[in-house]
C-alpha cells in the first residue's frame, strides 16, 4: 500500500512531537518505533491530519486500543477535552466539500514543523 505523502509527513511530525515516547504507557521506544494512531479512523478526510485526533502509540498499545473500542474511548477521554472531542466529532461527520482542507497547506506546515523538531 503506498502512504501518501501528506500521510508521511504527518505522521513523523507527531512521532517527533511525542519526543519517542508512547501516550498511552509512557514507555520510551523511540519515535521510529511509534505509530500514529487515529481516535476518528483515517477515512475521515476532515479530520484525517487534525492534531488533535492522533497520539503516538507503542505497537501493543495501539493494537490493544483499536482492539477495544471501549478502551480507546476512554483513552480519547482521558487525552483530549470533552470541547475537543465534540468539535472532532462535528468535523468528522462533515464532507470534504462543506469543510475542505488545503493538502499543500498542510504539507508545507508539517515540512516546517519537521525541520523544527528534527
Amino acid at each position: 500500500m503506498k502512504i501518501p505523502v501528506l500521510d508521511k509527513l504527518f505522521s513523523k511530525y507527531v512521532r517527533l512531537l511525542s519526543g519517542g515516547y508512547c501516550k498511552r504507557c509512557g514507555k520510551y521506544v523511540g519515535h521510529n518505533n511509534l505509530a500514529a494512531a487515529h481516535f476518528f479512523g483515517r477515512i475521515r478526510h476532515t479530520v484525517r491530519w487534525d492534531k488533535r485526533n492522533i497520539v503516538a502509540l507503542c505497537n501493543p498499545c495501539h493494537y490493544w486500543l483499536d482492539v477495544n473500542p471501549i478502551a480507546k474511548s476512554n483513552f480519547m477521554y482521558e487525552v483530549l477535552s470533552r470541547e475537543d472531542i465534540g468539535e472532532l466529532s462535528r468535523i468528522a461527520n462533515m464532507t470534504t466539500k462543506d469543510y475542505p482542507i488545503d493538502k499543500e497547506a498542510l504539507a508545507k506546515d508539517f515540512r516546517e514543523k519537521i525541520k523544527l523538531l528534527d
